[in-house]
């Protein structure tokens, strides 16, 4: 291995354009076997996409499918491509197949020849076919059952792991079903298989790491691999500047640059800033010829994680370009069981969502995909901040000598792919595994030295193998499991990061979410129903019925449809009619998380992120997402919205009718503003008012009011600061369940995709649905003399289809 260092300081200029000698082509074309024939496939793709689209199996989804499809995950399965390749790339030096994922365990043979064995989803396979390859050619790749080889790995090691034998493949564990998630185990090309040809030498790798960042001047140094099959002299270019000619070595080269550039324009997360990003080209061409180039597109930032011991216990948050970040987000599971059907219109749906809501950061969890680069791409340019978690959740997993060379090629591969992304924060080992092993009873079924055995298999990978590639290969932090502490442990509250599930697993009320505070809230959640029109894609309105087969199939958590029934008789009068259920328990869910996220975000800077569970689903199902499958906004979701806005307002109302009111802020903000808590009657009389003059900075959150206030049983409270027109959520003085509410005529006028609102009496969570579309605002108040104007995308607003409900509604 040969290494250099040249430094360079950057100047923007032209330089013409040359033919590469890099050549790629994409393997198209592929059939799939089944029952002895042939059949077009899709690639990237899988079997379950692949029999369903030429009608062999039911669609998974609807009804109770899922059952009759598992046979599908119980067999073999093999894929093939007849493909010619051009004479300019059998002329090239050297040919290289690679496969860019292969779920699971793969053979794959070109031309008979036998060249790769795979065993891991997560990883791309590089093989050189230089001897094999030739004009005409066939690929095969047969897929092995993942649970035959399953069952014999548990049967060498003698006894089972928490998690079950999905922890000895490395495969996303969500196939496997979760308490949110269908039981979909596919086998297929995942991602894309090319050929790639080149001669003389190709650039492998680009790291660019940034040295030093200052208000005039960032060094950054771009770390290069070039492999050359030959001695040979070269030109470097870095931004298309020519800056040194340069002598490569047969095999392996390693180039250090130091790039300068002055003024520097920072890259900020949503809500703070601009989100600047730099294209670093680096391009290597000798007299003649441009021989290789590569871009990576980088944002100039500073990020750290703060643990810092204080008097409470010990800090969690992010600092980003000095400044300390309250990250406000949610936890993200893949978009579809079947990821070929994630295009990149959903990827820019969702992400646009995220920050829609005002978030700033989202969780990919462990039990997923390390996601396409485009999620990546668009959370760069949206400023959404990534926790990125490696592949393991909720189990202990194997620590023979394969699976960790296994693993640790994957986690080189996941950290040098994705490390240029000014997004990525976070690389956390897993979810949930430590937890599990000390506080749920995991140890328990096993004798001492089989307890050590596993326990130390967990250190080799997440105490020793992960924080070594995570600092070796990137400039990102390393947090070793999540939750540091759960519930279980009383240090939850006071350091690391949290998963409180006591509400709802625990079925502790919605308020112990108030005391319950931890320095980092990581994961908590709560459950509701997905729209009707969501419902009814996978069942008829006879099945309709929480008891009904298809809706315990598409409820997934045992306890689910029965905890949310019981939170529900807490707050409502339970409606008998099923599709008032469904809006009750988004009402539920959103005022229930809504108490949690208020306390997070007043509770700064004790307390510094919120990231809810969960963003979104991979299928249409009961569950705790805030967007549906078919990415419909549940009442979570605009929930979210107003508590992330920049400036928001919190109001609690104590026992002893003592009012207490938040403003919670981003950024340090003066407010002269005149605070007015309103205090109604059911029917909109005013009972009582309260104006306050607000004159402070506020830094993250204060409390601007607290005084006891008269009320009564049958009236409603709303804190607004006038100037800056922010309002807070509606607070009931009892529950809802106990409130005589009066009906409301909702009058409205539809100009284009503008729908204008008003009420001769108040009307609560007023909900617009039956068509097609979002509304820029759903579930809110409305009040006598208000207009309230709504933006509509989708179809066109259509009278006879549009349906208006609010709380009245739950009690007719």
């Amino acid at each position: 291995m040969h290494k250099y260092l040249i430094i360079v300081l950057v100047i923007f200029s032209a330089c013409k354009k040359q033919e590469e000698t890099i050549l790629s082509q994409e393997i198209s074309d592929w059939k799939f076997e089944y029952q002895g024939d042939w059949h077009q496939a899709e690639v990237p793709g899988n079997n379950f996409s692949d029999l369903l689209k030429h009608n062999f199996i039911p669609d998974p989804f609807y009804g109770t499918n899922e059952d009759s499809i598992q046979w599908v995950s119980e067999r073999n399965w093999q894929y093939k491509s007849q493909f010619s390749v051009p004479k300019s790339t059998l002329e090239n030096e050297k040919q290289l197949m690679v496969f860019s994922g292969l779920d699971t365990y793969a053979k794959v043979y070109l031309n008979d020849s036998l060249i790769l064995q795979a065993n891991n989803m997560f990883r791309t396979w590089e093989v050189d076919v230089s001897d094999i390859l030739k004009k005409d050619n066939t690929l095969l790749i047969k897929f092995d059952a993942v649970s035959k080889i399953e069952t014999e790995k548990q049967t060498t090691l003698g006894y089972s792991l928490p998690g079950g034998e999905r922890v000895f493949t490395r495969k996303a564990g969500f196939h496997y079903g979760w308490d949110w998630g269908a039981k979909i185990s596919p086998t297929g090309i995942w991602r894309k298989v090319e050929l790639q040809s080149w001669s003389d030498c190709k650039i492998k790798n680009i790291y660019i790491s940034q040295d030093n960042l200052t208000d005039t001047l960032v060094s950054l140094t771009a770390n290069i691999e070039i492999e050359s099959s030959v001695e040979k002299g070269i030109t470097i270019k870095a931004y298309d500047k020519v800056w040194g000619n340069f002598k490569l070595q047969k095999g392996s080269n390693q180039l250090s640059v130091i790039i300068r550039i002055p003024n520097p324009e920072l890259w900020w997360p949503n809500g703070y800033g601009e989100q600047k990003l730099y294209d670093i080209n680096i391009s290597i061409s000798d007299e003649n010829r441009l021989l290789d180039s590569q871009t990576k597109k980088i944002g100039l930032r500073k990020i750290e994680l703060i643990t810092e011991q204080d008097s409470i216990g010990e800090s969690f948050y992010f600092k980003v370009n000095d400044k300390p970040i309250f990250m406000k987000g949610a936890n993200y599971i893949p978009q579809d069981n079947l990821q070929n059907r994630v295009t990149k219109k959903h990827y820019r749906n969702l992400l646009n969502d995220v920050v829609k809501a005002n978030m700033n950061m989202i969780r990919v969890w462990g039990g997923g995909i390390y996601e396409e680069d485009i999620f990546y791409d668009l959370c760069d340019s949206l400023g959404i901040l990534v926790w990125q978690d490696f592949m393991f959740a909720c189990a202990m997993y194997p620590s023979d000598y394969l699976f960790l060379e296994n693993v640790k090629e994957e986690a080189i591969q996941s950290v040098r792919r994705l490390r240029h992304h000014p997004s990525i924060v976070l690389w956390c080992g897993n979810n949930e595994n430590s937890e599990g092993w000390h506080r749920w009873g995991w140890q328990n079924a096993y004798p001492q030295k089989q307890q050590d055995k596993i326990w130390e298999g967990y250190q080799k990978v997440f105490q020793e193998m992960l924080p070594t590639i995570v600092a070796e290969n990137s400039q990102s932090a390393y947090w070793e499991s999540s939750p540091k502490f759960g519930r279980g442990n009383p240090k939850h509250q006071f350091e690391g990061d949290a998963h409180y599930w006591g509400v709802w697993h625990d079925a502790e009320p919605f308020e112990n979410l108030e005391t319950k505070v931890p320095r980092f809230m990581s994961e908590f959640g709560f459950q509701s129903f997905p729209q009707l029109s969501t419902i009814a894609t996978f069942a008829d309105s006879l099945n309709w019925d929480l008891n009904s087969a298809v809706m315990q199939k598409h409820q997934k958590h045992p306890r689910g449809n029965s905890l949310i029934t019981e939170y529900m008789t807490r707050e409502f009068n339970v409606p008998k009619d099923f599709r008032k259920f469904v809006y009750a328990s988004q009402i539920l869910q959103a005022n229930g998380m809504r108490i949690g996220l208020e306390s997070h975000r007043r509770n700064q800077p004790y307390c510094m992120g919120t990231l809810y569970w969960q963003l979104n689903d991979c299928w249409p199902v009961a569950s705790w997402s805030s967007r549906d499958y078919y990415g419909n906004w549940k009442a979570l979701h605009f929930t979210a919205q107003d508590v992330f806005s920049p400036i928001s307002l919190s109001q609690k109302l104590d026992r002893d009718g003592r009012i207490s009111v938040w403003v919670m802020t981003d950024l340090a903000v003066d407010i002269q503003d005149t605070l007015i808590i309103s205090i109604y009657n059911l029917d909109g009389g005013v009972a009582h008012k309260v104006t306050d003059l607000i004159n402070k900075k506020v830094e993250d959150s204060e409390l601007i009011y607290n005084q006891k206030i008269k009320i009564n049983d049958n009236q409603f409270i709303v804190a607004e600061l006038k100037n800056k027109q922010v309002k807070s959520k509606t607070l009931f003085t009892a529950e809802i369940k106990n409130l005589n509410f009066k009906k409301p005529t909702i009058s409205y006028q539809i100009k284009n995709n503008t729908i204008i609102l008003q009420t001769d009496i108040p009307a609560f969570e007023v909900y617009l649905h039956g068509v097609k579309g979002q509304f820029s605002d759903n579930f809110f108040s409305l009040l006598p003399g208000e207009k309230k104007i709504l933006k509509f995308e989708g179809e066109k607003l259509n009278k006879n289809k549009l349906l208006i409900w609010s709380l009245y509604d739950l009690n007719k």
